[in-house]
């Protein structure tokens, strides 16, 4: 990372908290995909195969690239080292391991390893519940809204799939009042 890429990203930081439309989010978010580490900083080897397999039933492959094909694990790694305060990446943590602990009692095996069907069905069980901060439900919500958030700001869905013009409309200088 270079100097002015170090000023950017410092410079989204410190603007995070006044943005004001979503194309600012946006452009974070694409920021924070080419920033993102291809190794774990602070998921476990087991949380980023949990986060992977959930991103991937959330948005899965079809047509169009699923989450783990447009990186969406790294980035959610990304922005728990970078962004979340510590007692909300604790507590998002805490319910990751929370909702695999879950699985093995249920069906005996780590949500991971769960065929695809059982995976569903256990997610439909947390899905739209209401958690307490550190639940199970609480972080499937959460990584929820960070897999769509991180998918829909890589580069591969907006140049293949959104297919964002990179100058929005056309300028016209000198239009005559009507």
């Amino acid at each position: 990372m270079d100097r002015r890429d170090l000023l950017r990203l410092l410079a989204a930081a410190s603007a995070l908290p006044f943005l004001p439309r979503p194309a600012d989010a946006t452009s974070l978010g694409r920021l924070l995909h080419r920033t993102a580490a291809l190794l774990p900083r602070v998921l476990t080897p087991d949380q980023h195969q949990l986060v992977s397999a959930l991103a991937d039933l959330i948005l899965p492959r079809t047509d169009t690239p699923g989450a783990t094909d447009v990186g969406v694990t790294p980035f959610i790694d990304g922005l728990l080292a970078d962004w979340f305060p510590e007692d909300e990446r604790h507590q998002f943590l805490a319910g990751l391991d929370q909702l695999d602990r879950r699985a093995v009692q249920q069906y005996r095996g780590s949500f991971p390893t769960l065929d695809p069907d059982t995976q569903l069905a256990f997610a439909a069980t947390l899905d739209g519940v209401e958690g307490a901060p550190g639940s199970a439900e609480a972080s499937f919500a959460r990584l929820k809204e960070l897999t769509v958030y991180g998918y829909f700001t890589s580069k591969t869905v907006a140049r293949d799939i959104l297919q964002d013009p990179v100058i929005p409309g056309r300028f016209e200088g000198c239009v005559p009042w009507q």
